[in-house]
């Protein structure tokens, strides 16, 4: 497992001299001021693991993101360069892109800390592998297999960071990277050159139990009401708005499975996973903060 370590907060005073080379382009003072509060408030209840005391400013989608940069620039001496990135509808039906950091990355028998000031979730989900050969731009994709090299079984915990009046808004999602903290995987199955469509569109089934056996969330499918191939399109066009692209080897989830839980108390959860070719489970475990 990743060791994952907490930031500890430098005196105001000095810190964030970077806040103004974000935002000199933005279009008035309240724009400019209006980023700046909510990066001190993404950067302060990220690093502490708090619930925000306050409700974000407003923040029109340029900013949002400009923000949502900003804080994964801040977190990476601690968690690394973005390894891949999870897609999620808000409550608007627009597509929130959160940038996964490599040391949010850790595997099945992994023990994961809880916060003091947040509530931690949990969603189901299904990772694609990049492959090598099917980087580029926008456009279609060839195949499944052309594209994707992998198939991988996930649980997302996140840090319920946001206040209820803002949990389902895409600009307060984007703002704290909707919360995401740590990706649990399992073991992959290769896409397969002959049938990958047919792989991924097969019955497919995840759920997740505690330690007594009680189903806490499950979901079937791969993505509710779309196609791999252009859910991954419309990454790539998202992508491409912020000037990235995605990279061999980056690991996209192109939507979640079943519904988020709030993981109450702490022990040991256990997900399972199955597809046409075989059954997969993650084990990992919830610990108070502090215990480890």
């Amino acid at each position: 497992m990743h060791t994952i370590t907490r930031y500890r907060m430098s005196c105001r005073a000095g810190t964030f001299l970077f806040f103004g080379v974000l935002f000199l382009g933005a279009t008035s003072i309240a724009g400019a001021d209006a980023g700046q509060e909510a990066l001190e408030q993404a950067i302060e209840s990220f690093t502490a693991r708090q619930k925000m005391t306050t409700l974000l400013p407003e923040l029109n989608a340029s900013v949002a993101i400009e923000v949502q940069d900003l804080l994964l620039m801040k977190l990476a001496p601690d968690y690394g360069g973005v390894a891949g990135y999870l897609c999620e509808l808000a409550g608007d039906g627009q597509t929130v892109v959160a940038p996964v950091l490599e040391n949010m990355f850790t595997s099945s028998g992994a023990t994961l800390y809880g916060a003091m000031g947040s509530e931690q979730s949990a969603q189901l989900g299904w990772l694609l592998r990049v492959r090598g050969g099917g980087v580029g731009g926008v456009g279609p994709a060839p195949s499944i297999h052309g594209y994707f090299s992998e198939l991988i079984p996930a649980v997302l915990v996140r840090d319920r960071l946001l206040r209820e009046q803002q949990q389902d808004l895409w600009a307060a999602l984007t703002v704290v990277n909707a919360g995401a903290r740590y990706l649990v995987l399992g073991a992959p199955w290769p896409i397969p050159e002959v049938g990958g469509v047919g792989f991924l569109s097969g019955p497919m089934e995840a759920g997740l139990a505690d330690r007594a056996g009680e189903i806490l969330t499950n979901g079937y499918g791969l993505l509710r009401n779309q196609g791999p191939l252009s859910a991954l399109t419309e990454l790539q066009e998202l992508l491409a708005a912020r000037g990235r692209t995605l990279r061999a080897g980056d690991l996209v989830s192109l939507g979640s499975v079943g519904s988020a839980v709030v993981l109450e108390g702490v022990g040991r959860l256990t997900a399972r996973f199955s597809t046409v070719l075989g059954e997969r489970r993650i084990v990992f475990a919830l610990r108070p903060p502090g215990s480890g």
